[in-house]
């Protein structure tokens, strides 16, 4: 239950790093009450998971699904590049994150 927990912190993560980019330096409100909103609640929920989960693993995790999230944004709706080599090293990264989990 609390990889769930940790899963939907990330996407979070997602969020705030999201609404960070769109509030143009913290300039425009909606977003950057966005991003403290956002914030909160993914760090709120990693701070629940930490209960029950082993830390390094949970933050691990937690970062590491938040990386793969942000960088497949970026890819899909801000146009970023996607080459082989990012979508590669995306894919070690996810390899990391299933690894953990397996392991923890």
């Amino acid at each position: 239950m609390m990889w769930i927990v940790i899963i939907i912190a990330s996407f979070f993560e997602l969020g705030f790093t999201v609404c960070m980019k769109l509030s143009d330096g913290m300039k425009i409100k909606k977003y950057v009450v966005g991003t403290v909103v956002c914030t909160a609640i993914s760090i709120g929920l990693l701070s629940l998971a930490t209960k029950t989960l082993p830390l390094g693993a949970a933050y691990a995790v937690w970062t590491g699904l938040g990386t793969v999230f942000n960088v497949a944004f970026g890819i899909l709706v801000f146009k970023e590049p996607g080459s082989a080599k990012k979508l590669f090293f995306m894919g070690l990264v996810l390899a990391g994150v299933v690894a953990l989990r397996l392991t923890a």
